[in-house]
């Protein structure tokens, strides 16, 4: 893909997308100024509007606004005020604004932000003020060590991810024996990274080497030829957005691929699968939390808005993930008939449906949505059916995390 081409899929991906936000924050900033009042819900699109997840923020932003569209903003005979902040994906600066929106716009509910890190932060603010958090990423401490009771996870357990991937890796590659990381060196890559290494033995895989690159990383030459000298069978990468996509692009010139596989085991999907040539695509094993090829009625209609919205470009994570937050916290509000954030975080607790992803269930105990993830295999350009059919769903796995692995002990009270 030459340089104009990428240019204009990521113009792409961010136009339609940014629209969107204008007229959402325009759509809330009237409501609040003009006809906001204590019984309306305010809910807090918190998203990454700058920073190195900038790319992403207003497909959040058009996802969760895309379940917010289908209820016409009300739900139990209230209004729904829906409020956005910049999160810039720094945990100082995203804290801060969830605090001004609870303070100044009497904010309810929060959904986002982006990163983990960032995430960690939020979770506190949430749990200081008693308003309802949902989150939607890697660290598996919003549902552990660092769980409450306003708190949920809506991302597949990072132990349940990693296991989904090894297992399909090895199904793929029989007598692979040895993996090198590259990981994303924040709270996202570090819970992920701590299940390889738990997990690899499971299937007779050995880490012969590990890199840690900063969030915002765009050079991997130094860290390419260094897993080439230990000679993987694999790559096994857990970086996210502009730095998988960077990684990619650069293993692909140096040959690595498609020779060998490389296993993007958390990744935005479409969103960065978009953006690499058919050359790039070569041979990856992708796990995700979200495709939307996933075969149910609700996610065909959703993507079928979607695209709408987007110039026939399909949802990837970043908006399934903000649509399904919203759908999960909607259904809680209407199952309850209430709209006090302890009253829908009570009707959250070991609650059951089906959504985009399919079947989930919420723990009661850590509060972690049990969903399925998925995996996927890259196509060859010859197999694709149309300019978006990047990959096959080539498994569906919902296993949860044992619970004794699992560091929530006490989630205090309401």
């Amino acid at each position: 893909m030459n340089t104009k081409r990428k240019t204009r899929v990521r113009n792409l991906l961010r136009s339609a997308a940014t629209a969107a936000l204008v007229a959402g924050s325009i759509f809330a900033g009237s409501a609040g100024a003009n006809s906001a009042h204590a019984e309306d819900v305010k809910i807090l699109g918190l998203w990454p509007m700058s920073g190195p997840f900038a790319d992403m923020g207003p497909l959040l932003d058009k996802g969760a606004q895309i379940a917010l569209e289908e209820i016409d903003y009300k739900i139990n005979g209230k209004k729904i005020v829906y409020i956005t902040r910049d999160s810039e994906t720094k945990a100082g600066a995203a804290a801060r604004r969830a605090q001004e929106a609870i303070d100044s716009e009497g904010v309810q509910y929060i959904v986002g932000p982006w990163s983990s890190g960032v995430a960690l932060a939020v979770n506190e603010v949430a749990k200081k003020n008693k308003v309802f958090y949902y989150f939607s990423g890697g660290t598996e401490d919003i549902a552990g060590k660092r769980c409450h009771k306003y708190g949920f996870q809506w991302a597949a357990n990072a132990w349940t991810a990693i296991n989904a991937d090894l297992k399909i890796f090895k199904k793929a590659h029989p007598n692979a024996k040895k993996l090198y990381l590259f990981i994303t060196d924040f709270a996202f890559g570090w819970s992920l990274q701590k299940y390889v290494e738990n997990l690899a033995p499971k299937y007779g895989l050995e880490i012969v080497g590990v890199d840690r690159q900063a969030l915002g990383t765009r050079e991997y030459s130094s860290f390419i030829t260094k897993a080439m000298a230990a000679n993987p069978d694999a790559i096994f990468m857990v970086n996210f957005g502009q730095d998988t996509i960077a990684a990619i692009r650069q293993l692909n010139n140096f040959g690595f691929t498609p020779k060998k596989p490389v296993v993007m085991a958390w990744s935005a999907g479409v969103e960065e699968l978009v953006q690499m040539t058919p050359e790039m695509r070569s041979n990856l094993i992708v796990g995700t939390n979200y495709y939307y090829s996933v075969d149910n009625p609700e996610n065909k209609a959703f993507v079928a808005a979607y695209k709408a919205k987007n110039d026939g470009v399909p949802p990837g994570y970043a908006p399934g993930a903000a649509y399904g937050m919203m759908k999960v916290v909607l259904k809680a509000m209407k199952d309850s008939g209430k709209t006090d954030p302890a009253s829908v975080a009570k009707a959250m607790e070991g609650m059951n449906g089906k959504t985009i992803i399919g079947d989930y269930h919420v723990n009661d105990w850590n509060h972690q949505t049990v969903r399925p993830y998925f995996v996927l295999q890259t196509k060859p350009e010859s197999k694709m059916k149309d300019k978006y059919d990047f990959a096959d769903i080539v498994d569906v796995s919902g296993t949860e995390q044992p619970k004794n692995m699992n560091e929530c002990k006490d989630m205090g009270g309401f």
